[in-house]
């Protein structure tokens, strides 16, 4: 009896929180970041091309295209799941964690609203920072403060691989 107990003081102390990325993740957008090597070249990379670049110290990078959202697409399994998170009964709380600048974060609002998911129920994080330890280390500090059932959907296998870590770190 007394382990029934537990459990259940658990169920009710649990902190749910659930963690979207944005791009390529809830949506596909034309947005690129624009780089120039020291000799001026210019190229232009999208999300997932970025997420695979070894980003270059010398480059200069832009990432101004982020701080709108443009021709958004919905990636509709992704969205649902969002959509069932926001909807469902009992707290949670839901974030979208971005490697965007926190200045998109009405941007991203506007088309959450427009696809019929209430932007209201969702908390923006901008991070300002491409890095995979960027999310882990957001993630990580939830977990500091309490947050003990969490699902992360991120498409980038970095930054999946880097919040798992966190997984056995922080064995129950």
């Amino acid at each position: 009896m007394k382990l029934l107990f537990e459990n259940w003081r658990k169920y009710l102390n649990e902190s749910k929180l659930r963690v979207f990325d944005f791009d390529d993740t809830l949506a596909k957008t034309d947005a690129k970041v624009v780089a120039t090597t020291p000799d001026g070249e210019t190229f232009y990379m999208n999300p997932a091309e970025f997420s695979q670049h070894k980003k270059d110290d010398r480059n200069q990078y832009d990432f101004s295209e982020f701080d709108e959202v443009i021709n958004p697409r919905e990636i509709h399994q992704i969205t649902n799941i969002l959509r069932n998170a926001v909807s469902a009964p009992g707290q949670r709380e839901i974030i979208i964690l971005s490697a965007r600048n926190p200045i998109a974060q009405e941007a991203v609002e506007e088309w959450l609203d427009s696809i019929g998911i209430d932007s209201s129920k969702i908390n923006f994080v901008g991070l300002a920072d491409p890095l995979p330890a960027a999310k882990a280390n957001w993630i990580e500090n939830r977990i500091i403060d309490g947050a003990t059932n969490i699902l992360f959907f991120d498409d980038s296998d970095t930054n999946v691989a880097a919040v798992k870590e966190l997984k056995e770190k922080y064995k129950e």
